[in-house]
């Protein structure tokens, strides 16, 4: 059972080695697969059309219709088929046999189109030909690879080949005189008697469509059906001539593949549901675990207390940075990972991202510098938080691999083109260094170099697929240069727009800002005021945390406590509140719905509402936003974060 090709592959397998060309483009027109049978047809290679434009690849012509026609004609009846004028790679001209649909995903979304063409400009040469010769006529409608028929103007078989005989199981003699909806499935007979109807009353004389029948066998036959109305010398009606092409395999294989694909959408969706549950709950009592620390940081407590306290709290933070990289991994497979730019201080991007491993570098008793250009730019737009991010992956994994020398971070800018300046960073260190068989792997999810490099080194092994997948985003470059038990060298490059400002001291002690901002912090109470705050949160040692974070930096804080959304919005009538924070998940009425109810209040539209959520996706957030939530505080919540949110939202 093992060696059983999955079905997927199956299907992917039978669209690559079809006789017709697949081409599937997404919704503007740019070419996302292309099977041997279109780079037999066309001449050029899937490498050189992949997210090409049709219409600068194919040329597509046609003298009856306009291309808005025939998109119209798709968007509104979800299929178009015909007979266009096409290019291959040497400029000749095809005639090409067409039937295009939409794709669609199982929520119904059209996410892109698939053309199914034949290459018909010898069969065409060919039926002119005929028309030249009757014997050669009898010889190619005997001996054709695809049904042919004659049908009178009642739609009676007049003549039939072979190949159509196969194609339905039955004889000659058993098919001439019947009509040919007598064999056809029960819901397709109407498309010959629409098309003769038209025919006949000059409306159109050809017309391509695919209509099923029933074998003798009773099995259903998918056929593609070229139907033409053929006019004596006086240009009366008098026959209609039909080719029949069997596409039940490509049916089938269409078939296949939806389902294939709606499988695989469906375990995508349910793994990434999945994580984020998981994620949602074990940030729930992670929440505890690291806030209660930090506020027992805060009390009397003798040297080895602390020291227990700050293991504790680097350990429940190395656990979320493990629960984050998960979920980011599954968010870029997902295709949800996106960027937040904004206008950011580069000076604290860095000293943050140094600042994490600092400790670590001392612990080690190795050396973490920073070599700055003098004209780097302090205010750049840009992702603060996945710049630093990806700065401590790379410094996380230098550190971590170098037992002797260190570490440096060395930061270049240069101008570039559309007034954007060009950042450079380099990660140098002295470490093990990486072997030259293992760089092709760097990158991938899970990869860590050796067998016992885990068990030696820790970590996920995400680090870097992440670090890669962030800087594609960011339309940045990664590489690496390495030397085995000589040192590494990472070196990546961004392009951004900045201020015209520099900074001098870029290079000035690395936790110096990281310093000065908690002892702000930490000095800064609002002893002054005495706010009403209404906190919404089911689980109590949450409101038990929170509402002891808020008093450490507002003793005078009147706080109104409540378990669910329908709580929360009577409290609200009863007596509103100047600021409101709101869980997201509760039972009875969650923090989305109690949002909303709160801004139909007339009391309730100024009123600032801060979500609490332990869900990190962005849609999650987004969802906050679109109900008139001002901000969110992601759990575990971080004490600084809320200190801005109180300062930011009650210190007028």
């Amino acid at each position: 059972m093992e060696n059983l090709i999955p079905s997927e592959v199956y299907s992917s397998l039978i669209l690559q080695y079809l006789y017709d060309a697949v081409i599937v483009t997404d919704l503007e027109f740019r070419i996302t697969s292309w099977n041997l049978a279109a780079e037999r047809i066309y001449g050029f290679t899937a490498e050189e059309v992949i997210g090409k434009s049709t219409l600068q690849i194919l040329k597509t012509e046609q003298n009856d219709t306009t291309r808005e026609s025939r998109i119209s004609e798709l968007q509104t009846k979800g299929i178009w088929q015909g007979e266009i004028f096409q290019y291959d790679k040497g400029s000749k001209k095809l005639k090409i046999r067409s039937a295009a649909s939409f794709l669609k995903d199982k929520s119904g979304q059209t996410i892109g189109v698939i053309a199914i063409n034949r290459d018909i400009t010898d069969e065409n040469k060919t039926q002119e030909e005929l028309e030249d010769s009757e014997e050669r006529f009898k010889m190619s409608f005997d001996n054709a690879g695809i049904g042919v028929c004659f049908l009178d103007l009642n739609g009676k078989f007049i003549k039939v080949n072979k190949k159509l005989e196969s194609m339905l199981g039955y004889s000659e003699a058993e098919l001439i005189g019947k009509k040919s909806n007598e064999f056809s499935y029960e819901e397709d007979k109407p498309l010959f008697d629409s098309f003769r109807d038209a025919a006949l009353g000059g409306a159109k004389e050809s017309v391509i469509y695919e209509k099923r029948f029933f074998s003798k066998d009773k099995n259903i036959v998918w056929v593609e059906i070229s139907n033409t109305l053929v006019k004596d010398r006086n240009g009366n009606p008098s026959y209609f001539v039909v080719h029949l092409n069997n596409i039940t395999d490509r049916k089938n294989a269409e078939f296949h593949l939806l389902n294939a694909k709606k499988d695989a959408e469906r375990a995508n969706e349910a793994k990434s549901e999945f994580v984020a549950n998981m994620s949602h709950e074990i940030r729930t009592p992670l929440n505890g675990v690291i806030g209660f620390n930090e506020l027992l940081l805060t009390t009397n407590l003798d040297p080895d207390q602390k020291e227990y306290v700050r293991n504790a709290i680097s350990s429940a933070h190395g656990l979320l940075g493990i629960i984050n990289d998960v979920l980011d991994i599954s968010k870029i497979e997902a295709g949800k990972l996106v960027l937040n730019e904004a206008t950011s201080n580069l000076k604290q991007i860095i000293s943050d991202s140094l600042g994490v491993l600092k400790w670590k570098a001392i612990e080690k008793g190795i050396y973490l510098r920073l070599e700055a250009d003098s004209n780097v730019p302090e205010i750049i737009y840009i992702d603060a938080t996945r710049l630093r991010q990806i700065l401590i992956n790379l410094l996380g994994n230098a550190v971590k691999f170098t037992e002797e020398g260190g570490v440096v971070l060395k930061v270049i800018a240069t101008p570039a083109s559309d007034q954007k300046t060009k950042l450079e960073f380099s990660i140098t260190d002295t470490g093990i260094g990486i072997p030259e068989e293992h760089k092709s792997h760097l990158f991938q999810s899970f990869w860590q170099g050796e067998s016992n490099s885990k068990r030696r080194y820790g970590g996920t092994g995400l680090g870097l697929r992440i670090t890669k997948s962030l800087l594609d985003l960011m339309g940045g470059q990664i590489e690496v240069h390495s030397e085995s038990g000589v040192g590494t060298e990472f070196r990546f490059v961004i392009e951004c727009n900045s201020a015209d400002q520099s900074t001098s001291q870029l290079s000035q002690d690395s936790n110096d800002y990281q310093k000065e901002l908690v002892n702000h912090f930490d000095q800064s109470t609002l002893s002054h005021i005495s706010p009403n705050i209404l906190l919404v949160e089911d689980n109590e040692m949450n409101r038990n945390l929170l509402k002891r974070m808020i008093q450490k930096y507002i003793p005078n804080s009147k706080i109104k406590e409540a378990v669910d959304g329908l709580e929360a919005v009577r409290f609200f009538h009863e007596s509103t509140p100047d600021l409101v924070f709101m869980d997201v998940q509760m039972p009875n009425m969650d923090g989305l719905e109690a949002a909303t109810e709160i801004r139909k209040q007339p009391r309730g539209i100024s009123v600032p509402i801060i979500a609490l959520t332990a869900g990190a996706l962005y849609e999650e957030r987004k969802k906050c936003f679109e109900v008139g939530m001002d901000q969110f505080l992601t759990k575990p919540i971080d004490i600084l974060a809320l200190n801005q949110i109180l300062f930011h939202y009650l210190n007028h």
